[in-house]
């Protein structure tokens, strides 16, 4: 088998795994819709309170908050389970024999192709709840993904800290709503840890795309370094959970 077929095949196993279980079918399709709807509910009360930083088009930044959130979840819970899935998995498989940089590949780019699954979803879902015209749906697409492959890594992370399927999704969960609600900018938090938020540029992507139809070139560097440094570190969480222990010359 040719090292391209090894990689596909890694790469639609792993993907089946996900796409097979119903529920992550339903949430790829409900999640995106009910935190759209949910977060342009919520943020339409805040006018009543004066500190907040409103934006003129506050609608359309509560339902871009809701998509980038619902990516960001979906993502970081696929890339948890792969962590999860990995440490039996793949640790059985390395130990077998089978290409170590084989299984990192199919693992890692799994999560790119579903986070742009879930990243068309959610493009799809915003233009379709949105009030107001998506000035460029492929600009908005492609701030998602950036959000979601973002998320995937922090998953991976996660995993790596609270390898628990419900532990690790309420952390995920609870992360993703924190840094979207603060990427907003709805909130007038000028602390210097906020400038960590995650998905901050990959927020202003999606926005600019809505609302003016442009690339946020400025945001792409950032957004893209966040990936570059998940990524890594990412690697090297799998890297640590997937090698055979080997104690005494014997593979425990």
């Amino acid at each position: 088998m040719s090292l391209l077929s090894r990689y596909a095949a890694g790469i639609r196993a792993s993907a089946l795994s996900f796409f097979r279980e119903p529920l992550n079918l339903v949430l790829l399709v409900v999640l995106p819709a009910a935190s759209i709807q949910i977060f342009g509910v919520a943020y339409g009360q805040f006018p009543e309170f004066g500190f907040l930083n409103l934006p003129a088009s506050l609608d359309a930044t509560a339902r871009i908050t809701g998509a980038t959130f619902a990516t960001g979840a979906l993502a970081g819970v696929l890339g948890l389970f792969q962590l999860i899935s990995a440490r039996d998995a793949d640790h059985r498989l390395s130990i077998c024999g089978f290409p170590a940089l084989d299984l990192l590949v199919a693992r890692f780019a799994t999560l790119v192709v579903i986070s742009l699954v879930i990243a068309g979803v959610s493009t799809l879902t915003l233009v379709g709840l949105l009030s107001e015209p998506v000035a460029s749906p492929l600009f908005v697409f492609m701030g998602l993904t950036l959000v979601g492959v973002i998320y995937a890594m922090l998953g991976i992370l996660v995993g790596a800290v609270l390898p628990r399927a419900l532990e690790g999704s309420l952390a995920l969960v609870i992360l993703a709503d924190m840094d979207n609600v603060i990427a907003s900018g709805i909130f007038p938090i000028q602390d210097r840890i906020t400038q960590l938020s995650p998905t901050s540029y990959g927020h202003e992507v999606v926005t600019r795309a809505v609302l003016d139809g442009e690339l946020a070139t400025g945001e792409l560097l950032p957004a893209l370094t966040i990936v570059a440094v998940l990524g890594g570190l990412a690697i090297l969480a799998y890297t640590h959970t997937v090698e055979p222990i080997v104690s005494g010359g014997v593979v425990q």
